[in-house]
C-alpha cells in the first residue's frame, strides 16, 4: 500500500512540478488546521470570490448543496472541518511497517513527515502560510 502511494504521489508531484500554475499543493494537515488561511489560498488560485460559507458548508447541505450518497466522502463532507483523521491512523500499522515507513514511503520523509515519530506531530504544518510553504518546496 505505502509503495504505490509513494508511486503514484511521486507521478502527481512531477506533474505538478512541470504544470505550473495548473496545480497547487495543499497538505490536508494545514486545512484542518488553518482551514480559513488554506481556503482562501485555494480558492484563489481557482480565481473564485471568497465567501464565508466556504467555513460554514456543513451548514448548507441538504438545503443549498446536494450529496450524492453514494460518493466515498459524503459523510466527512457532512461535518465541519475538524482534526479527527489526523490521529485516526495512531495504531493501525504494525510496528514492522512504522520500523520500514522511509523504505516504503521515502517521499514521506522528503515531504516534511517526521517519519521517526509513532505519533507525529503536525503543528508543524500550521505554522505561517508564506514560511511554510517556502520552506517545504526546498524540500
Amino acid at each position: 500500500m505505502f509503495r504505490r502511494w509513494n508511486v503514484q504521489l511521486s507521478k502527481m508531484l512531477n506533474f505538478c512540478s512541470n504544470a505550473k500554475g495548473l496545480c497547487l499543493q495543499v497538505y490536508y494537515e494545514r486545512l484542518v488546521q488553518r482551514t480559513e488561511d488554506e481556503a482562501r489560498r485555494i480558492l484563489n488560485f481557482l480565481d473564485v470570490r471568497w465567501t464565508d460559507d466556504v467555513l460554514r458548508h456543513e451548514e448548507k447541505i441538504g438545503s443549498e448543496v446536494k450529496l450524492n450518497p453514494k460518493e466515498f466522502s459524503t459523510s466527512q463532507v457532512k461535518e465541519k472541518v475538524n482534526k479527527k483523521a489526523l490521529t485516526s491512523w495512531f495504531g493501525c500499522y504494525s510496528d514492522g511497517v512504522l520500523k520500514d515507513i522511509d523504505k516504503l514511503a521515502p517521499l514521506l520523509r522528503q515531504l516534511g513527515y517526521n517519519t521517526s515519530a509513532r505519533e507525529p506531530d503536525y503543528e508543524e504544518f500550521a505554522g505561517k502560510a508564506a514560511d511554510f510553504y517556502t520552506n517545504i518546496y526546498k524540500l
